[in-house]
């Protein structure tokens, strides 16, 4: 969740003795915190919780019923889940959709879920469940940005947020996901990867390789430089933390970075004073 200006102590890092960076805020997304470095934008942002994509945002009753209308030919039924919740279900293929939307503290929380004809029940019982549990303004549970969802954890829970630095053309994603078991291959192979880039006529240069422990969890960070023929070379960081198989708390991570290499220094510096910030929301 936003949390307004947030000014980071301690967390203004030097590269190479010159560029500076400091965390101006801290994002609350899933089970997790992290702090955007100064400059940088959100562009996109997704959540998950048991099957259900949940998003929460300013109301806009407008909005809803653009929705509503664009589906209008396609609606099946309107069913009851809640006071103050609007919802439809409509066709799409083979399957049905459920979107709903609750108006909470001048908030919109919305979901959208399918689920193949006659299973309905189900999915507007988890639905409503993730409706009724949202909590406004709090720093625990799985994180929308101006609230929270107030449930245990679940097996199927996925988020993905997206930044750019458009002074650099650098772009940055964090993703989790819950596992079965360790995702032991995600950015972990630079062999194949170089072996892709000289299939293409191209080359990969390994700028470093090592274990890295964030927020007690220990991942691995690869950082890469990538050229290929008449393009700027492109340079890639990802950390990626496999995961517990079956614990919504320890999904897998993702931190992915991008930006040609004039941008390499900035995208440094924000790397650095990004990643130690991450941190675990509580539960409860």
């Amino acid at each position: 969740m936003k949390w307004g200006l947030w000014i980071a102590l301690g967390l203004v890092v030097s590269c190479a003795g010159e560029k500076r960076v400091e965390l101006t805020n801290k994002e609350a997304i899933g089970r997790f915190r992290v702090g955007v470095p100064e400059g940088w934008k959100a562009i996109s942002r997704s959540q998950m919780i048991y099957g259900v994509e949940v998003a929460a945002g300013p109301a806009d009753p407008a909005a809803w019923e653009a929705k509503v209308a664009a589906h209008a030919d396609k609606i099946v039924s309107r069913p009851s889940l809640g006071a103050n919740v609007a919802a439809i279900w409509y066709k799409e293929g083979s399957d049905l959709i459920l979107e709903a939307q609750a108006i909470r503290d001048g908030i919109a929380v919305s979901i959208v879920r399918d689920a193949p004809e006659g299973k309905e029940a189900v999915a507007e019982k988890l639905a409503s469940a993730v409706l009724e549990n949202y909590k406004p303004g709090t720093a625990a549970g799985f994180c929308l940005g101006p609230g929270a969802i107030h449930m245990g954890p679940s097996l199927s829970e996925s988020v993905r947020m997206n930044w750019q630095l458009p002074a650099a053309g650098a772009k940055l994603e964090f993703s989790t996901q819950t596992v079965t078991e360790p995702d032991t291959k995600t950015f972990m192979d630079v062999e194949e990867e170089r072996g892709m880039a000289g299939a293409a006529g191209g080359s990969l240069t390994v700028l470093s390789e090592r274990d890295r422990t964030l927020a007690g969890l220990n991942g691995r960070e690869i950082r890469i430089v990538v050229t290929l023929p008449g393009h700027e070379p492109q340079v890639r960081f990802t950390w990626h933390y496999p995961g517990v198989g079956r614990d919504g708390t320890k999904p897998k991570i993702d931190f992915v970075a991008k930006t040609s290499i004039s941008g390499q220094v900035a995208l440094e510096a924000a790397w650095e004073a990004m990643l130690p910030s991450l941190e675990s929301v509580p539960v409860n």
